[in-house]
């Protein structure tokens, strides 16, 4: 399994499922980082221009980071180092803003600024996955994950809003006030409120056919036309 980019987090993760999980990042320093765990193997590239010959991989997963890379690039990559039947997977962890305590502090925070909390997490950009044409099959479905947020938490996370910090003491205490009567009257008697994010993953299946150099397996290995 090729792991593009990212935080250590998933390919630590796929190690501890069982997986031999191979990570790429251009970042050295993150390339140090995950080196340190004996369980993956690291390779310092980039997405766009992988170092692997083709059909080496399952699946290939990018969690959050697909919106950096070159949507025409990194696609025909991802479909000629996957072998025949194998699967790219592209994930983003995305607050819902749906339930009604969240819808508060959203409307709160926008009485100070009104781009607070409008997360662009990049999750837009996996439509050039789901039209692409080395991808024809595509699979989407969205999990929902719940974040613990108690009091301390919840002011913190107001009070580091940059137009909320940029206030003078008197608003900014003000402002904290409200968030603090917010998370009082959202949770009377329990000790956390629970801040709903939405898992969206996309699964979609390679077809070599449409590469530049089709990509043939006979008996006895990898054939690749020129």
């Amino acid at each position: 399994m090729l792991n593009l980019a990212g935080s250590a987090a998933l390919p630590r993760l796929l190690a501890g499922l069982g997986h031999q999980v191979m990570t790429v990042d251009k970042d050295l320093e993150v390339i140090r980082k995950l080196a340190a765990d004996p369980r993956l193997v690291t390779i310092a590239a980039e997405a766009e221009s992988l170092p692997f010959d083709p059909c080496q991989f399952d699946a290939v997963v990018a969690h959050q980071v697909f919106h950096r890379f070159a949507p025409g690039l990194v696609l025909s990559e991802m479909a000629r180092v996957l072998r025949p039947g194998g699967t790219a997977c592209v994930s983003y962890l995305v607050r819902d803003d749906s339930v009604p305590w969240v819808k508060r502090l959203v409307k709160l925070l926008r009485q100070v600024d009104e781009n607070a909390m409008r997360g662009d997490y990049g999750d837009a950009s996996v439509e050039a996955l789901a039209t692409s044409k080395y991808f024809p099959q595509v699979e989407t479905r969205s999990f929902r994950v719940w974040q613990q947020v108690n009091r301390p938490t919840l002011l913190a996370m107001v009070s580091n809003q940059p137009a909320v910090a940029a206030l003078d003491g008197e608003m900014r205490e003000l402002v904290l006030a409200d968030a603090a009567q917010l998370y009082d009257s959202a949770t009377p008697g329990a000790d956390e409120l629970r801040l709903p994010f939405q898992l969206k993953v996309w699964r979609a299946w390679v077809d070599h056919e449409e590469l530049t150099a089709p990509i043939e397996i006979d008996d006895t290995g990898l054939v690749i036309p020129l």
